[in-house]
C-alpha cells in the first residue's frame, strides 16, 4: 500500500479505510449477500457507492470479492502480491487471527457502535472464508484466493508479484517511472498492523471515557449544586 502511494495512488482502500470511513456494515451486507443469500448481491452500482472515489483496493474485506470485483471493473489491473504460505500464515495469526480471538475487541464492541460494527464484520469474514478455524483453514484460503485470482484475470492485466522485487516490475506493469531516489518501502506488517489495533483501541477507550464523562459530569455537577444550596441554607439558618 506505501509503494502504491508513492507512484500517486493516493487514496488506497484498507481495512484501515473500513474503520476510518465506517464502512464495516457495508461489507457486512456484501457478505451476507454472496455467502447467505440475504438481499442482493452488489453490482457495479453498489461498489461504485463503497469504492468509486478510490485508486487502488487491498486486502480484506475486498479479497473476499475477488471475482465480485474483477466482473465490476473488468479493465482494472491487479496486482497479486505472493509469498510462501507459511510466512503468509505466522503473519496473519500475529495479527488478523490474534485480533478476532482478542477477548477485549469483544468487550469494545459491548459499548461502542463503531467497535461493534467492526466485530460484526469480523466475524463475517472467519465465518465464509475459513470457516471460523483459521489454524486449520488459513493455508487453504490462500492457496484457493490465489487460484481464483489467477483464473479471473487475463494474463495483460495480472502482476504476479513479491514485494522483494522492488520498484521495476511493479512500476513496469503500471506505466509509471521508477522514483528517483527513492528507496522501496519496506513496511513489517506485522508491525503495522498491531500499531493500527493499538490506535484503534486508543480511541475506542477515548469514546468510552468521553461518553462516561458525558453522564457523570452532569451527575456530579448536580451533585455538587445541591451540596452548595444545601449548605448555604443551613448556613443562613444559623445565622
Amino acid at each position: 500500500m506505501t509503494a502504491l502511494k508513492e507512484l500517486g495512488y493516493n487514496d488506497v482502500y484498507h481495512m484501515k479505510e473500513v474503520y476510518m470511513r465506517n464502512d464495516a456494515d457495508f461489507w457486512v451486507a456484501a457478505f451476507e449477500a454472496k455467502y447467505e443469500g440475504k438481499g442482493a448481491k452488489y453490482g457495479k452500482e453498489q461498489w461504485d457507492h463503497l469504492l468509486g472515489d478510490c485508486m487502488a483496493v487491498t486486502d480484506i474485506p475486498a479479497a473476499a470479492f475477488a471475482r465480485e470485483l474483477v466482473a465490476a471493473y473488468p479493465d482494472a489491473k491487479v496486482i497479486l502480491t505472493t509469498r510462501s504460505v507459511d510466512g503468509w500464515y505466522r503473519s496473519m495469526l500475529a495479527t488478523v487471527y490474534a485480533a478476532h480471538v482478542d477477548p477485549w475487541r469483544k468487550l469494545q464492541s459491548l459499548w461502542d457502535a463503531k467497535a461493534a460494527s467492526m466485530w460484526a464484520l469480523r466475524k463475517k469474514y472467519h465465518e465464509h472464508l475459513w470457516w471460523n478455524d483459521f489454524p486449520r483453514y488459513g493455508k487453504r484460503f490462500f492457496q484457493e484466493h490465489n487460484d481464483l485470482v489467477r483464473s479471473l484475470v487475463p494474463s495483460d492485466r495480472l502482476l504476479e508479484y513479491e514485494v522483494s522485487e522492488g520498484w521495476e516490475p511493479l512500476c513496469a506493469f503500471l506505466g509509471k517511472e521508477v522514483p528517483a531516489g527513492k528507496v522501496f518501502p519496506w513496511i513489517n506488517k506485522t508491525d503495522d498492523f498491531q500499531r493500527t489495533s493499538r490506535e484503534v483501541t486508543a480511541q475506542v477507550y477515548w469514546r468510552y471515557v468521553q461518553a462516561v464523562a458525558r453522564v457523570v459530569v452532569p451527575v456530579a455537577a448536580v451533585g455538587a449544586a445541591f451540596w452548595w444550596r444545601s449548605g448555604i441554607k443551613a448556613f443562613l439558618n444559623r445565622s
